[in-house]
């Protein structure tokens, strides 16, 4: 029996690691986080774990009454604690709650990828075998995935599968994995009528060096839509520069704003400095500002606040939802983490120092791209950066699949030949 002021603290750590879930599930994307930064969340997340695992049955009966179905970040704690403690029945129950929901079960794969994966391998066969529904199948494939580990025969299985969801997942772990041999398989996806599956047989189809998948993911871009910015940046990566620069052009100039959103997203991808007198005339139009000096950034390798080319934000502008209970505009602002740029002062920065970057070359943070300096951005680039480092790095080693940016840091550090192999 535990007293109540124990109980308290357990119900605090439970709710703190909900919390701290969450928020290190956007920071693994954030333009303010870098491999030691997340290193730091992640010790504030496990402490708040290791409290409610050091409370033995205590904490996971708090851990589990905890869980809400309106909060992701309530199931990650407890499928950590019933998968260390091989509590058969109370990974069921996690995975009775969440494993139907996307967004529940984000966060059951993430706890996936939090424990050890020589812990999670026992769970496996009652996730991957062809028997169970593909909700279970779906997290099966996805915890292989994020610890970068081939589920075999079950993948095959899982591409060709008539449940659109698990063959989405399945179709992004073949380039995750760098499963070749299943290429057959992504190229005949390329044509489903799903847009989420069509962009995972593109995104993988890119990494394996299929020659098709350019023109599919330009495709989805083209269109708009959830998958436009990743399948132009995608896109980017697959054209040789002269060729990307002109598709980017007909992109921005042919569809507003949200186009030219995901033209800057394409060019920060690209790394061709022929596209920054663009970029930084996008600066000048508030909606595009931040993305504009993203890209810059992503580019040059200079931060805005650092070089002094921050500006201030335009009149009237305003980040994230208001606290107006009747605004209906409820959507996070998508550029929070960036700072608004200087128009004058980049192009003046530009004038000075863009001779020092060669048109038709590629760079990432500053430095043409090549093994060396992608491997450079890995270990200490912003999470965006290792984002598209690792891609670059995956379609310069033959089919040997994706460095994973986003799991613990713990597991990133352990794997540094993941980094040079």
């Amino acid at each position: 029996m535990i007293s109540t002021i124990e109980a308290e603290i357990f119900e605090q750590h439970a709710s703190e690691a909900a919390f701290l879930w969450s928020y290190r599930d956007a920071a693994a994307v954030d333009p303010l986080y870098d491999l030691q930064s997340l290193g730091e969340l992640d010790e504030r997340l496990e402490a708040h774990v290791d409290g409610l695992r050091l409370a033995g049955d205590a904490g996971w009966e708090i851990c589990r009454s905890a869980v809400d179905e309106d909060e992701p970040g309530s199931l990650f704690a407890p499928m950590v604690l019933a998968v260390e403690r091989r509590d058969l029945k109370g990974i069921a129950e996690v995975l009775d709650v969440g494993g139907g929901v996307p967004a529940l079960a984000r966060a059951i794969v993430s706890a996936l990828g939090w424990v050890p994966f020589a812990k999670v391998r026992g769970i496996l066969p009652g996730l991957l075998s062809h028997r169970v529904g593909p909700e279970l199948h779906t997290i099966g494939i996805a915890a292989c995935a994020v610890h970068r580990q081939d589920p075999g025969a079950a993948l095959g299985y899982a591409v060709t599968s008539r449940d659109l969801r698990l063959k989405t997942r399945a179709l992004r772990a073949v380039g995750e994995l760098g499963r070749g041999d299943l290429l057959d398989e992504v190229r005949g996806a390329l044509g489903e009528e799903d847009e989420a599956c069509r962009f995972a047989a593109g995104w993988s189809a890119a990494i394996l060096g299929e020659s098709a998948a350019g023109r599919v993911l330009w495709g989805i871009a083209a269109r708009g839509g959830r998958f436009a910015e990743q399948a132009c940046a995608m896109a980017m990566r697959r054209m040789e520069p002269g060729v990307a620069m002109t598709w980017l052009y007909s992109l921005a100039g042919a569809g507003g704003g949200a186009a030219a959103r995901v033209a800057l997203a394409g060019a920060a991808a690209l790394g061709d400095p022929a596209a920054m007198p663009w970029i930084v005339e996008c600066m000048g139009t508030p909606e595009l500002a931040r993305a504009a000096g993203g890209a810059f950034t992503m580019i040059t390798g200079v931060g805005l606040e650092e070089a002094k080319l921050r500006g201030a934000p335009p009149q009237g502008s305003r980040s994230g939802p208001s606290d107006d209970p009747e605004d209906e505009d409820v959507a996070m602002d998508p550029d929070e983490s960036l700072p608004w740029p200087d128009r004058e002062k980049v192009t003046e920065w530009w004038r000075g120092r863009g001779g020092e970057f060669r048109r038709g070359t590629r760079y990432l943070l500053g430095r043409p791209m090549g093994v060396d300096s992608i491997e450079d951005v890995l270990r200490n680039g912003s999470q965006p950066a290792r984002l598209g480092a690792a891609v670059e790095l995956a379609m310069r080693r033959a089919r040997r699949g994706v460095v994973e940016v986003r799991g613990p840091a713990w597991g990133q550090r352990r794997r540094p030949v993941a980094l040079s192999a």
